[in-house]
């Protein structure tokens, strides 16, 4: 019997509170784990705007677009009528990957003033400035990317 009284074991309530504060650290880590995906599901999501939206541009750049003297504005280069299916218009509007479809749009510009410490301008050149946004399908995360587009 002596020997059962020296034994020592933890209280009921010693395993309680162990239990308690070890709970209160994990939930407080569950947190920051939990924020840390989101974070990173909105950086995957921007990253792959950004990449689409510098793929359309390349796009762009490799399709052959005549140059018409009857066309002032920029813009009416990218609008394809021929097409319904926006994936299929020359260039797409929608891009469907990884079962969402990304909205894609194109804002082309040309400058008609002459470059700095030159004799020519965009127009002479027959260059097209454009700006292709890409917009993920929870229409808040947007990618873009800017670059010339030449005429033929």
């Amino acid at each position: 019997m002596k020997l059962l009284k020296q034994e020592r074991g933890f209280s009921l309530i010693e395993v309680v509170a162990a239990i308690l504060i070890v709970g209160i650290v994990l939930v407080s880590f569950s947190q920051l784990f939990i924020q840390s995906n989101k974070i990173a599901h909105k950086n995957n999501e921007k990253l792959i705007t950004v990449n689409l939206a510098d793929a359309m541009l390349v796009r762009l750049k490799a399709e052959s677009f005549t140059y018409s003297s009857t066309i002032t504005d920029p813009n009416k280069y990218f609008i394809d009528t021929t097409q319904s299916d926006r994936t299929k218009k020359k260039p797409p509007t929608l891009i469907r990957m990884n079962d969402k479809d990304y909205e894609v749009s194109y804002n082309a510009s040309q400058n008609n003033q002459m470059i700095t410490n030159a004799s020519y301008s965009e127009k002479d050149l027959k260059l097209i400035k454009v700006v292709v946004t890409v917009t993920a399908p929870d229409g808040k995360t947007k990618g873009s990317s800017e670059g010339f587009v030449a005429l033929e």
